[in-house]
């Protein structure tokens, strides 16, 4: 399915891409876009397509809501993911794909910005424990913070 408004690729994301090294993409679904009201599965496909990234080399690794947007953030072509480390941060390159109501826009981040990503996926797979497996939700659009009974590093219980 593609997007039902314009999607600009900027020049630096276009070049990473076209490396075909492992990668973050942070995606920002705001409510007012049109693909709101897909999943988040179908948005990480329509994603991929737009990118033009083979869908079998994505993974779902983390999802957050928010009162209004959803926060996804999946893995391409990262064939080193192993589940059992990764609550140890690595240095992946982020790309940040936008979806606004009238235009979307995909950038390559800021370092800072990669860096709050990248500790992000890994605090999610420690607060989610040994057993979880992505995608990890969290809801941070309730009156009640997300709790972690099982994380990896038991001194955040």
């Amino acid at each position: 399915m593609a997007t039902r408004n314009p999607i600009t690729i900027e020049q630096p994301a276009t070049d990473l891409l076209g490396t075909r090294e492992s990668a973050r993409v942070a995606v920002f679904l705001r409510t007012k876009s049109s693909l709101y009201s897909l999943t988040h599965d179908q948005v990480v496909r329509n994603t991929c397509t737009s990118l033009d990234v083979p869908y079998e080399k994505s993974r779902l690794i983390a999802i957050q809501k928010w009162p209004k947007l959803d926060v996804l953030v999946f893995d391409i072509f990262y064939d080193n993911y192993d589940l059992n480390t990764a609550h140890h941060k690595v240095d992946l390159p982020v790309l940040l794909v936008d979806y606004g109501k009238a235009s979307s826009v995909v950038r390559k981040t800021s370092h800072e910005f990669s860096e709050i990503v990248n500790v992000h996926v890994a605090t999610q797979h420690n607060y989610h424990g040994w057993n979880a497996k992505p995608p990890y939700f969290e809801d941070q659009a309730g009156h009640n913070p997300p709790k972690y009974e099982n994380p990896r590093d038991a001194t955040m219980l």
